[in-house]
């Protein structure tokens, strides 16, 4: 009976051991608190004039928050930002990371906030993401003419679109894409393989 209970309490401990090990190479933890949700720009100093979506982003090796800002209502234009603030060795956090996307008409761009992806797929200790931006052709309630699925690995943007022309059916890419690791590229696609275009 002893033996039973010391080999049991071994293997128990070996599945711990194995357990830690994983989460210690793939865990990334999504935070929501207080402070992203009252974030202001005197907390992180983003780029837009109005926050649409913060959250903290911790993996293995950093601490981070990431922010989706934009241009004022009624500006000429349309103007995203996707911005990453990471912790440094004070405590203070820098940007790491922005990228802007554009539209001529002012409302056009949408951030989709319940279908984004995070995850470490190198397990090198820092998460990847992927968030949804879509076009519209003139304004909030106009068709979609474009989704863009933004990869951001290693504080770099690579693109991938569908466009409303060919019925959202066909994958276009930015020129850098395909120096992303095979891996990555396929664990995202497959994400975004799955999203619900709107034809």
């Amino acid at each position: 009976m002893k033996s039973q209970k010391y080999h049991m309490k071994k293997i128990l401990a070996t599945l711990v051991c194995i357990l830690s090990a994983f989460l210690s190479q793939a865990q990334v933890s999504v935070i929501n608190s207080g402070f992203t949700t009252n974030l202001t720009k005197n907390d992180l100093p983003f780029s837009g004039d109005r926050k649409l979506f913060a959250t903290g982003l911790n993996d293995r090796l950093s601490n981070n928050y990431i922010v989706v800002s934009k241009n004022k209502h009624g500006a000429e234009n349309d103007e995203l930002y996707i911005e990453k603030f990471t912790e440094t060795s004070n405590q203070n956090f820098n940007l790491s990371f922005s990228t802007k996307l554009t539209h001529k008409i002012n409302l056009s761009l949408a951030f989709v906030n319940n279908r984004m992806m995070y995850s470490d797929i190198d397990k090198d200790g820092y998460a990847e993401f992927l968030f949804i931006v879509d076009e519209h052709t003139n304004g909030v309630g106009s068709n979609v003419e474009k989704t863009n699925g933004i990869i951001v690995y290693k504080n770099t943007a690579y693109k991938i679109w569908r466009l409303a022309k060919d019925l959202f059916n066909k994958n276009y890419y930015d020129t850098n894409y395909l120096q992303l690791p095979e891996e990555v590229r396929t664990e995202f696609e497959s994400f975004w393989n799955k999203y619900n275009f709107k034809p």
